[in-house]
């Protein structure tokens, strides 16, 4: 497992710096900030795992980036940032969330269709990590069988952020009294492993989603948890920056201040999170990564700021089963 990037130094080239605007997994610059008086070391990726055996991981060795200045870095806790981020999260321009709103668009319907057909008549799924509910609203206003009770938590550490779901999802629940909706706010990762869903008496789940959360939380601490919400047969979608990007960002904004504001973050390849999943007792479905092109930035999937990034890989997705 890759260390925690505490000391990284962002690259801003994601988004204007204006203030209350997201950094690395979004948009920053650090052309706009001037040059950096730390060095960075950064973990260069492997070759894709999906072009070779998805278990083998090729050491990475070290390089050094060019000093590069940034604006003033603000290190709290990470349910902090994102009680802070949560005002401006919708809106402050984020690249990484758009690609993976535009993986979602094909991936998340197809995986909700399959559990409609084999869940049976009472279905349950969780948005682990729900945030300020980006697609527990996607799971709620899904075209579900009519014969089919919906229930959907949604879990969260951040008040602020539950806050905004709860106004932001309230009208979509009282449009189909089939689906029900909880959310609760609660570390289902602490760093004593002593989580598991009947502290809060979440039943088993035939489905949980998870996206870009993993970044946050140690490898073994994020997929025992995962493993424990599924029920026998469930599935899960776990997304994440890809190492790639991740080298070089993470997930963070620039408050009114014109402070980078960010908790702490790991740098994982596909490799180290597939692993880790397996060592947990999950099976690999499926795996992809999503490169950023060209064609992303001319048709608006995400701002023009995201040129930089072409030809990085900056996303990835897993499909896991519990056997």
């Amino acid at each position: 497992m890759t260390q925690p990037s505490v000391n990284t130094t962002f690259d801003t080239s994601i988004v204007d710096l204006n203030p209350n605007v997201s950094f690395s997994t979004t948009e920053s610059d650090p052309s706009d900030a001037g040059m950096s008086t730390a060095t960075q070391k950064v973990q260069p990726s492997a070759p894709s795992p999906l072009a070779q055996d998805i278990n083998q991981t090729t050491p990475q060795s070290s390089q050094l980036v060019p000093p590069k200045t940034s604006t003033p870095v603000q290190h709290i806790g990470t349910q902090d940032a994102y009680d802070q981020w949560a005002s401006v999260y919708d809106s402050d321009g984020n690249m990484l969330q758009s690609i993976d709103d535009d993986e979602l668009n094909t991936l998340l319907p197809s995986l909700l269709n399959q559990i409609a057909t084999t869940s049976g008549p009472s279905i349950s799924v969780l948005d682990l990590g729900c945030g300020t509910g980006r697609n527990t609203a996607r799971l709620l206003s899904h075209s579900w069988p009519a014969d089919t009770i919906v229930a959907v938590t949604g879990l969260d550490f951040s008040a602020g952020m539950l806050a905004l779901a709860r106004t932001k999802l309230s009208a979509l629940t009282e449009s189909n009294k089939a689906v029900s909706l909880r959310l609760e706010q609660c570390d289902p990762f602490p760093t004593s492993n002593d989580f598991t869903p009947s502290t809060i008496a979440l039943p088993p789940q035939n489905l949980v989603t998870s996206t870009l959360v993993l970044e946050h939380i140690p490898l073994p601490t994020y997929f025992s948890t995962l493993t424990s919400l599924l029920a026998p047969g469930g599935v899960a979608l776990v997304t994440n920056m890809h190492s790639e990007m991740g080298s070089r960002s993470q997930a963070g904004f620039v408050n009114a201040q014109g402070v980078k504001v960010r908790g702490e973050s790991f740098v994982y390849s596909l490799a180290e999170a597939v692993q880790a999943a397996q060592d947990a007792g999950l099976q690999l479905v499926e795996a992809k990564e999503r490169s950023m092109e060209e064609e992303d930035v001319r048709s608006g999937v995400v701002g023009k700021r995201g040129r930089k990034w072409i030809g990085c890989k900056v996303w990835f997705g897993i499909v896991l089963r519990k056997a």
